[in-house]
């Protein structure tokens, strides 16, 4: 790349790329200051990208421009580093450290909601003297937008679907119950390969621990006849109530520990102890919780359920607490301990064109769902506290951070002495009253708020923050209101 620099008319620092002036020869900040100017835009940004700004002398007209929004540049070279600072953000097109490419790392940077509310540009000097570096910019940023499509889609999607869920566990509830402490080490059952070659350990010891099962972890321990304390399950998918079916057969004096968004099939709520969860972001949950008069434990959202558990247990018990099963890596024999409830179903389903090694095959490539929960926990601080993960005979493929690796002799040594009690867990009153009509008044009421319109129906509250004419904001907020009478009419029908 020929780059080089010289002064223009007016003694400002100016530059040529590839025999490309990047800046006026007379005047740069004028030319910039048109450029901020010329700029066409048909929503009210809250984010402002120029792709590859040279020496950054538009940076502070459009920020002039757009006052309320952040302004960035995506980077070409690093020899522009000392102009920099003018930006509130600079990302280079390719990052050579981590190897992430350009659409993730605007992804992560700006979110969903924040892409849909960005503007990109060219500065147009810049696109003439890197043409390929250009082309592969804005197929980066393409790449970003239609994820944050993808995203917002799913979001809105399972946002209905924790909805109803939420309706279904807060109307059948009938035996809420809590526990405020644990006194023993806790083990959290996941359902992993490895947690097969931990499962004699675990049976020595199973006096000396409080065990959790993980919902897909509930029909391995049934088979082995390892009673849990507790089941857990947070998942809002059709698939997570089958895994909940066993604990009815095999488990019925287990306590099922149940967030409202999670799928469970309607016949446990009728009989089983419920310890509900309620994470730190869901308000009207909260709200319910409150005004029902349950009491609920707090916890925090996470993309995989082994982490949502492994912060509920951080706050309910002081002493160690040990993972069996969280692989979180591609597996070349088998992608979970067995039985697997899903994958008993799909073994009666394959045939000789759809065999079980093809479906197996799948599993041993690498996961970004499984990359991402990997490095959720490798980043996780513990701040002192000791988590184990125990290995089912051979090393694990990967590492943890913090979190030990130990074999399953030593996870029976660790505990041995250990001299806990038996936790109990203490039953909560019966909730009064007309359930349904109360749902229907709160559901009603959060319904008018900000707060649903972003969390049911993202994709139209960003367009309505978008919208920068009155008449297209109106038009958006009618179709909002018509969508929330749509859904309140088939969540709770006539009733009144």
């Amino acid at each position: 790349m020929a780059l080089e620099f010289f002064l223009a008319k007016n003694s400002s620092k100016s530059a040529k790329a590839n025999g490309v002036s990047l800046h006026s020869s007379y005047n740069p900040q004028v030319e910039a200051e048109r450029f901020a100017q010329s700029l066409s835009v048909d929503f009210v940004p809250k984010c402002a990208v120029i792709v590859e700004g040279a020496l950054s002398y538009c940076a502070a007209y459009i920020k002039k421009r757009f006052p309320k929004a952040k302004v960035g540049t995506i980077r070409f070279t690093n020899d522009f580093f000392e102009s920099d600072k003018e930006w509130d953000f600079c990302l280079p097109l390719e990052d050579k450290t981590s190897g992430v490419p350009l659409c993730d790392r605007l992804f992560d940077l700006l979110g969903e909601e924040g892409l849909f509310q960005t503007a990109f540009f060219d500065w147009k000097p810049s696109a003439a003297a890197w043409p390929e570096d250009a082309k592969s910019a804005w197929a980066q940023i393409k790449a970003a937008v239609q994820k944050s499509k993808t995203v917002l889609a799913t979001r809105e999607h399972f946002g209905k679907r924790w909805l109803k869920n939420k309706l279904s566990f807060f109307n059948k509830i009938q035996k809420p119950v809590f526990i405020e402490t644990i006194k023993k080490p806790v083990l959290i059952c996941a359902s992993g390969p490895s947690l097969e070659g931990a499962l004699d350990s675990i049976k020595k010891v199973r006096s000396k621990i409080f065990v959790c099962a993980l919902s897909s972890a509930i029909s391995v321990l049934a088979d082995k006849k390892i009673a849990p304390d507790l089941a857990l399950s947070a998942d809002g998918g059709w698939w997570a109530k089958k895994h909940l079916y066993p604990l009815k057969k095999f488990f019925a004096g287990v306590p099922l520990a149940l967030e409202p968004e999670a799928a469970c099939p309607s016949a446990l709520f009728r009989t089983k102890e419920i310890l509900p969860l309620c994470y730190d972001d869901d308000y009207i949950s909260q709200k319910i919780f409150e005004v029902l008069g349950i009491k609920a434990l707090p916890a925090r959202r996470n993309g995989t359920v082994s982490g949502s558990a492994l912060e509920l247990f951080l706050s309910l018990c002081d002493s160690e607490i040990f993972f069996s099963g969280l692989d979180l890596s591609p597996s070349k024999d088998k992608s979970h301990a067995l039985p697997n409830v899903l994958e008993t179903e799909r073994d009666a389903v394959d045939f000789r064109l759809k065999t079980k090694a093809t479906r197996q095959a799948a599993g041993a490539l690498p996961s970004e769902s499984l990359a991402i929960y990997e490095s959720w926990f490798k980043n996780y601080c513990l701040r002192g506290r000791k988590v184990y993960r125990i290995k089912g005979g051979k090393a694990f493929a990967n590492s943890l951070g913090q979190i030990q690796d130990i074999s399953a002799r030593e996870f029976e040594s660790l505990v041995a002495n250990a001299a806990g009690t038996q936790e109990n867990f203490c039953m909560q009153e019966k909730t009064k009253g007309q359930r349904s009509r109360l749902l229907k008044k709160l559901f009603v009421e959060w319904s008018e708020t900000d707060a649903f319109c972003k969390e049911i129906f993202p994709a139209d509250s960003i367009m309505l923050e978008r919208a920068a004419l009155e008449e297209d904001r109106e038009r958006r907020k009618q179709s909002v209101r018509q969508k929330k009478d749509k859904l309140i009419e088939e969540l709770f029908g006539g009733q009144e």
